[in-house]
């Protein structure tokens, strides 16, 4: 790791600045969410939290079904078999829309035993059951996008997700501004309002993708023979690696309702408090996370390629020092914006106090965050590590940062602060577990 390859890092972000801007876009509309809403009050906040933790669960389902025929379309594409790259595409719409509609149905039948796991506050209740019952319907919709966009992804267009991010950005804000404060004839609706406005932003995403790929005739473009004509060795091997990848994600992202439910145990100002605080973590993990997409785009074409292992390792070094120095640059940005934050909400001033805290410590922990996001998803995974990947990612979530949160917050009847100290104690465990591995290259494995 002596010299960055500034070529290799521009070549790079080419591919990270869309996939970067599209998800602050996709952030924008939880962001967008929450801010409306955010002005009706304290309960209101908490609510659309809870029940986005178990859209969370469903979403990192279904990006582990498309991830999870990433790793193969990214080293297919190095090698240009674009027949193959469609089949993996139909295998990751099979999955991740079957995955969907099981989520939908809970949140459809089911949605105040969803939201009680978390809470026993009735005016939260009431609220979240009314959002999950809305927003349900968007998940088939988002299901498809995602799969579409991880193949775009894969074979180096990552403008066009970006573009139709920004025409959901613009649908959303609109619809959620008739539909949460009643315009233009429309009775107010409040938080079920928020979910209707994301519903149908999502379906207007779908079209534009779908639209463009098929008017431009797009190298993704595909007949639902090009799609299904995959065969039992690919189901074979699409299982094989899309289900760990599932099964992390999936695990991963309960271990983050893990996490709400020990905010929780702390009162509805703590949820209020960690709904704000997460939602500007998220922007700040999107650079982060932009860059691993990004990596494991390239470093899965070049597998494919053929390239040798040396330069393949030697990239992911080069791409760890800049990750860290992003981490860095961001992390004291949000550091210094922190005081500000609090005014796009209306909450009580210990929220306020306790936000700014919490995003702080956030913006500290942002380096060593980014290198565990980089390689996790960008390096291991995209080198066919899948197993590595996810035993560094349970031991470090489930052994560590959910004991901790839970002892803290149990036992030690900390605050939301101290709380929420013990849960960063998971992504300093980390390190012991990637570090030897990204040094040994045992990483590096052609899949297809």
């Amino acid at each position: 790791m002596k010299k960055i390859n500034n070529k290799f890092i521009k070549s790079l972000m080419i591919l990270a600045v869309p996939i970067i801007l599209q998800n602050l876009i996709t952030a924008s509309l939880n962001l967008l969410d929450n801010v409306m809403v955010g002005h009706l009050g304290v309960s209101e906040i908490a609510s659309i939290g809870l029940a986005n933790q178990y859209y969370l669960l469903f979403f990192m389902t279904i990006t582990g079904c498309a991830f999870g025929s990433g790793i193969f379309m990214s080293q297919f594409w190095g090698r240009k078999e674009i027949k193959n790259i469609k089949k993996y595409l139909g295998l990751s719409l099979i999955s991740a829309v079957g995955f969907s509609i099981l989520f939908a149905i809970g949140a459809m039948v089911y949605p105040k035993y969803i939201i009680r796991i978390f809470t026993s506050d009735a005016k939260v209740i009431s609220l979240g059951v009314g959002y999950l019952k809305y927003v349900s319907l968007s998940y088939i919709l988002t299901a498809i996008s995602v799969s579409i966009q991880t193949c775009l992804r894969s074979t180096g267009q990552t403008s066009l997700p970006m573009k139709g991010s920004i025409i959901g950005l613009f649908f959303n804000g609109i619809l959620n501004y008739i539909f949460i404060f009643g315009k233009l004839g429309v009775p107010p609706m409040g938080v079920s309002g928020a979910a209707i406005g994301t519903t149908f932003a999502r379906g207007v995403e779908l079209f534009y993708l779908t639209y463009m790929i098929y008017s431009k005739d797009n190298v993704i473009k595909s007949t639902l023979k090009e799609l299904f004509g995959f065969s039992s060795f690919m189901i074979k091997s699409y299982i094989q690696k899309a289900t760990p990848v599932i099964a992390n994600d999936f695990l991963w992202i309960l271990g983050m309702t893990f996490y709400s439910k020990a905010y929780a145990l702390l009162g509805v100002e703590a949820i209020a408090t960690m709904q704000i605080a997460l939602i500007m973590n998220s922007l700040f993990l999107i650079f982060g996370q932009g860059i691993a997409i990004a990596a494991s785009i390239m470093i899965g074409n070049n597998i494919g390629k053929g390239m040798s292992f040396k330069e393949i390792k030697k990239d992911a070094y080069n791409i760890s020092i800049f990750t860290i120095s992003m981490g860095i640059i961001i992390g004291l940005i949000f550091f210094l914006i922190a005081p500000y934050i609090t005014l796009l909400f209306k909450v009580t001033k210990t929220v306020e106090y306790n936000v700014v805290y919490i995003i702080r410590i956030m913006s500290v922990v942002l380096p060593i965050r980014f290198f565990g996001v980089l390689q996790i998803i960008g390096t291991f995974r995209s080198g066919g590590d899948v197993l590595y990947a996810i035993y560094t990612e349970m031991m470090s979530l489930w052994v560590i940062g959910i004991p901790l949160a839970f002892f803290s917050a149990i036992y030690l009847k900390a605050d939301i602060r101290i709380v929420y100290m013990f849960v960063c104690a998971e992504d300093i465990a980390k390190i012991f577990f990637i570090i030897p591995r990204l040094r040994s290259g045992k990483w590096i494995k052609v899949i297809i």
